[in-house]
C-alpha cells in the first residue's frame, strides 16, 4: 500500500512538471512582440549605430525608467542620425531565445546598455555602457562619447 502512494505521488509530480514546461513553452512561442524587425540600412546603404538596452522579463521600476531615459536621450541627441537610419535603439529582453545571438555576442546578462557599430554587419566594433548615470544630462554625455566616435569613424574611413 505504501509503494502505491508512492508510485502515485512520483507520477503526479512528474505530469505537473511536464504541464509547467508544456506551458513555458507555449508561452515563449506565443510571446508577443518578441521578434523585432530587422533593422533597415542607413542612407549611406550601411547598417546603423545601434543602442542596445538589455532587460529580462522582470522589469523593475529602476530597469523600466533606466530604459525609457536611454531611448528619450538616444531620440534627442541624435534625431537627426535616427531619422536617417544612421542612429537606432533597440531594447532587447535577454530571456527571449530569439535574441540569443545578440545575447552571446555582447556577453549580456540584463540591464545593460550596448553601442555597437552595424555598418560592416553584427562583426562590428562595440562597447558596453559600464556605468548608467541617473540623469538625464550624465546620461547624454555617456552615450554621446561611445556613439560620436563610431559615427566619426564612417564619416573619416577609419
Amino acid at each position: 500500500m505504501h509503494d502505491k502512494k508512492r508510485i502515485i505521488a512520483v507520477v503526479a509530480l512528474f505530469a505537473f512538471m511536464i504541464a509547467g514546461i508544456a506551458a513555458a513553452v507555449l508561452r515563449e512561442k506565443n510571446a508577443p512582440g518578441k521578434r523585432q524587425d530587422p533593422l533597415p540600412p542607413a542612407a549611406d546603404g550601411k547598417g546603423p549605430v545601434v543602442v542596445y538596452y538589455f532587460h529580462g522579463h522582470q522589469r523593475c521600476a529602476g530597469c523600466l525608467r533606466t530604459e525609457k531615459m536611454l531611448k528619450e536621450v538616444t531620440a534627442e541627441a541624435f534625431a537627426a542620425e535616427m531619422k536617417s537610419g544612421t542612429v537606432a535603439f533597440r531594447a532587447i529582453n535577454v530571456e527571449d531565445l530569439a535574441n540569443v545571438d545578440l545575447v552571446e555576442r555582447f556577453s549580456v546578462t540584463a540591464r545593460h546598455p550596448v553601442v555597437a557599430d552595424e555598418a560592416d554587419g553584427p562583426n562590428g566594433p562595440w562597447q558596453e555602457m559600464k556605468r548608467i548615470p541617473g540623469d538625464k544630462d550624465g546620461l547624454r554625455q555617456a552615450l554621446e562619447a561611445l556613439v560620436r566616435p563610431m559615427l566619426a569613424r564612417r564619416l573619416g574611413g577609419s
